[in-house]
């Protein structure tokens, strides 16, 4: 999904500081994209398990950039069973998922440029699973966040979620956890990832002024449906 969003930022001439850990490969292929197109890509590496939010922006800021819009799609997704699943591990999904989303929104709010936050959400904050405890509390607590940032940045930022069903992906086809939900619904309820960054694009638009504080949901129906 970081990619596809990347991509439509991309097209539509925007700016865009993207962070990675891994994935060289991905950002090779953004790279040579906006190379072709109006807009600009700055890669930078960085490790959100232990992330310095204020060296992160100020290297993003060394560019010449101010941000205006910060969109966290950074996940570790973990399928550890609660009774094996340990502290320490549970922390790390944390601090990735949640913990470095907070503090890059309170330093970028620091710096008094920034006008949007889009966090990614998941269907998974309401719908759990075996093996999901660490995953399943951290979007349940981005969306919480979301509301919670709502109201301490009102009305000079706007802040909102995306809350994807089953995406289209590699993860989709060879992870048993996905692959069996993915196989018992429709082709057309899977979550296309250019579909997830038309939505986030949607919300950087400054669409409705009242669409504040919200999760979005976008899953082709599946939290509707019984799929066992």
């Amino acid at each position: 999904m970081g990619r596809a969003i990347a991509r439509r930022l991309l097209d539509k001439g925007r700016r865009v500081a993207l962070t990675y850990g891994s994935g060289a490969a991905v950002v090779e292929q953004l790279q040579a994209h906006a190379n072709r197109g109006p807009g600009e890509l700055l890669a930078i590496r960085s490790d959100f398990r232990s992330l310095d939010s204020r060296d992160l922006v100020d290297e993003i800021e060394s560019h010449n950039a101010k941000v205006s819009a910060f969109i966290h799609s950074a996940a570790l997704v973990d399928h550890t069973g609660f009774t094996t699943l340990s502290t320490e591990r549970f922390s790390e999904v944390l601090s990735v998922n949640v913990v470095a989303a907070y503090g890059l929104v309170r330093e970028l709010v620091s710096r008094g440029s920034l006008e949007h936050v889009v966090l990614l959400s998941s269907i998974a904050s309401s719908v759990a699973d075996l093996g999901s405890v660490a995953y399943t509390t951290s979007k349940g607590a981005i969306d919480a966040l979301t509301r919670a940032l709502a109201v301490e940045l009102s009305p000079a930022i706007r802040v909102n979620a995306v809350a994807p069903g089953i995406v289209r992906s590699h993860r989709t086809a060879d992870d048993p956890l996905f692959s069996g939900p993915a196989a018992r619904i429709p082709d057309t309820a899977l979550v296309e990832p250019d579909e997830v960054a038309s939505l986030v694009d949607f919300l950087l638009s400054d669409p409705l002024p009242s669409l504040h504080g919200q999760v979005l949901t976008i899953d082709g129906g599946v939290s509707l449906r019984r799929l066992g």
